[in-house]
């Protein structure tokens, strides 16, 4: 079954140039960041937002850039809700995938 999400599809393949794009490094945060901003203010009509998938392929990929905002993220509920967030890296992958091919 297709999803009609453009604005998820659109933001998912954000996220995979994203993924390939920086470092795993500190200064990196800020893009980070801003990234996750902009994928929470996404509304979908079919498919729930794979925030917890998004968040675990971070975690496991950027390790250094994830701690730097979890560090960062103290006295923001938002922030510190997602970087709580714990989902198992083979299976947000699995999931992202899934949905990937679900929506156009």
């Amino acid at each position: 079954m297709a999803y009609h999400e453009p604005d998820l599809k659109e933001a998912l393949d954000k996220f995979d140039r994203l993924m390939i794009k920086i470092k795993d490094e500190n200064n990196e945060v800020l893009t980070v960041k801003m990234f996750l901003k902009n994928f929470l203010r996404i509304r979908t009509r079919s498919i729930n937002l794979p925030t917890s998938e998004i968040m675990a392929i971070i975690k496991n990929e950027k390790p250094s850039t994830f701690y730097l905002l979890k560090m960062k993220s103290f006295g923001d509920p938002t922030f510190e809700f997602l970087t709580g967030i714990n989902m198992d890296y083979q299976k947000a992958t699995q999931n992202l995938s899934e949905i990937k091919q679900m929506i156009n």
